[in-house]
């Protein structure tokens, strides 16, 4: 009888013998992925370690055997196999650290303190579905929105690693979107603020006073390119140009921070794509040459300097708006600013919707940096209550009076 031969990236049996030293030698046979068989012999101390020393040799020239997780492991042990790559992946630079952080908070926070237990071989759709459903009635949308992702990130490398045969995370049904922001400044509220923002704390002798300066030279600036508020403060001297006619900047970095690399500026905006050039409105212009006054005289100096040179965060941004926000909470109302919408990507809604009912959502999109329009539509460009007029025009003309 034929003996069955060895399937291509397979180890065949393994036969343990006790030398006459009273060590224990393994031997057996092993195919790599081309087919060719490769003869295998190991010696140890014992006979387990004589037989995983065989196992890791035919493990070095072939993608076969098994995994390092079983269908019997759970939902923690994957995270935490998976996030080991991540890792490895944010440190080799094909991945954002602050990526990983996220993904990393997510598992810990959320998935892992409801379903860290659950088996592989127990996951099903059913349970995924009621898992995520559970999350969206007790917590948030967003919350619920971001354990899918992260979930079915995590299931998908258990696919790859031959412990589940398929990601049961795809076939849940779809989650809510978060409600969309409607909220957009009309150049009367933008000029009420801006005063509001000038009087800020001017009478009051509890301490300094804020950076106001810095809050109406970024608002500027952002309304008038559309920037996020991290490529705002990442500007320096070298990106912008005030010698053409208009002026310009090069979106071309932001700010960020992780907890591995601290506040830094990333040399590419939130999207390596969304490179791009801004011709600059008087309004942003002004601001711009005001941060220039500011500003070092080396071309990699920031716009938008602490004491030391280095660039805001953006959370001290933020944190400056929000204590603006807080105490001129009455006036803001009374220009019909809606206080709950407004951080510093409210300045960017604005640009987005004024270009697009100016010149149509292509030039809002470019504006913008975005890869398609929808994605300008759905997000950023508030709709408008009132059809244009020019539709009655044009009935009129088709169907006559």
């Amino acid at each position: 009888m034929v003996r069955p031969q060895i399937p291509a990236g397979e180890l065949g049996t393994i036969i343990v013998g006790l030398l006459p030293s009273g060590r224990y030698r393994a031997r057996a046979s092993a195919r790599d992925d081309s087919g060719a068989l490769h003869r295998l012999a190991a010696v140890a101390e014992t006979e387990e370690d004589a037989r995983a020393d065989v196992r890791r040799q035919a493990m070095a020239f072939s993608t076969g055997g098994s995994g390092a997780l079983l269908p019997s492991s759970t939902i923690a042990d994957v995270i935490e196999l998976w996030l080991s790559q991540i890792l490895t992946r944010a440190k080799a630079g094909s991945l954002a650290y602050s990526t990983y952080e996220s993904y990393e908070a997510t598992a810990r926070v959320i998935i892992v303190p409801r379903c860290g237990g659950v088996r592989l071989d127990r996951l099903t759709v059913g349970r995924c579905d009621r898992i995520l459903q559970r999350i969206l009635e007790e917590e948030t949308i967003s919350k619920a929105r971001r354990a899918r992702a992260v979930l079915s990130l995590v299931c998908g490398y258990a696919v790859r690693d031959d412990a589940l045969e398929r990601n049961p995370v795809r076939d849940v049904q779809r989650l809510p979107t978060s409600p969309k922001k409607e909220s957009a400044l009309t150049p009367k509220q933008i000029n009420g603020i801006r005063d509001r923002m000038q009087q800020w704390r001017l009478t009051r002798d509890d301490g300094p006073r804020p950076n106001y300066r810095a809050l109406i030279d970024g608002m500027d600036i952002m309304l008038g390119t559309s920037v996020r508020i991290g490529e705002c403060i990442g500007l320096r001297r070298r990106d912008v140009d005030m010698t053409t006619q208009p002026p310009s900047l090069v979106v071309n970095g932001t700010i960020v921070s992780n907890k591995m690399q601290g506040t830094h500026r990333k040399d590419s905006p939130k999207r390596s794509r969304q490179r791009r050039s801004i011709a600059l409105p008087s309004m942003a212009a002004a601001a711009v040459r005001r941060r220039l006054a500011l500003a070092g005289p080396d071309p990699e100096a920031f716009l938008f300097p602490t004491r030391t040179g280095r660039s805001l965060s953006v959370s001290n941004y933020e944190r400056l708006l929000r204590a603006f926000v807080e105490d001129e909470r009455t006036n803001l109302v009374e220009l019909g600013v809606d206080i709950d919408e407004y951080t510093t990507h409210i300045y960017r809604r604005t640009a987005a919707t004024l270009v697009e009912r100016a010149a149509g959502i292509t030039l809002a999109s470019r504006l913008l940096g975005h890869a398609n329009e929808q994605t300008t539509r759905n997000s950023y460009v508030v709709t408008a209550d009132q059809v244009d007029p020019v539709t009655a025009e044009i009935l009129d003309a088709v169907l006559g009076a």
